[in-house]
């Protein structure tokens, strides 16, 4: 706990600290850390159509939503620790796994904000607008990205030039997406 509260507010002191846990331990934390990042997800985008469904299906639609985000997220540590290793870098699997998850925290903390906001009737209505929920998502994925970029240095132990090349196919497919995802919408 002292890990994720250290890596969020003073990252290059939590990142030691996730340097001194044992592999088992940052295994089973970032497990559990994209498996909240899953549950997060799935209740942010659960709405009233989906209670139709019934609990069971709803139940096994969380949990494969879970897995797959562990899945999800495992691939995409992979491919990072890949690229690392081509650019000389000294990290293993789990510290880029454990600092992969540990990236998701600022974006669990966003979307629960944003769900709050979205769901509570209580805020005054000149605050809860969609620009102020974007402009949270968009704040707690900047905060993800420097957690990733400090994590990228320190593990891998390179320069910042190597760590912003190494996350850019991460980025790539992120602002790809993004871009995807606005053209649908028009």
């Amino acid at each position: 706990m002292k890990s994720i509260v250290l890596t969020l507010f003073n990252t290059k002191r939590g990142l030691e600290l996730l340097d001194n846990e044992f592999e088992d331990d940052l295994r089973r934390k970032s497990a559990v850390i994209f498996g909240i990042y899953a549950i997060v997800q799935f209740l942010f985008d659960f709405d009233q159509e989906k209670e139709v469904n019934g609990f069971i299906f709803n139940f096994f639609e969380l949990v494969l939503t879970i897995f797959l985000s562990i899945g999800v997220g495992m691939l995409s540590s992979y491919i990072l620790f890949k690229i690392g290793q081509w650019l000389d870098g000294k990290a293993n699997y789990v510290e880029i796994f454990s600092l992969w998850a540990y990236t998701f925290l600022p974006i669990i903390i966003g979307l629960i904000m944003v769900g709050v906001l979205k769901k509570n009737i209580f805020f005054v209505h000149d605050y809860n607008t969609p620009y102020l929920r974007n402009f949270i998502l968009y704040i707690s994925w900047l905060l993800s990205l420097k957690i990733l970029i400090q994590g990228m240095i320190k593990f891998n132990q390179y320069s910042i030039k190597k760590a912003i090349l190494n996350i850019s196919p991460i980025l790539l497919f992120k602002i790809g997406v993004l871009i995807w995802g606005i053209a649908l919408l028009n």
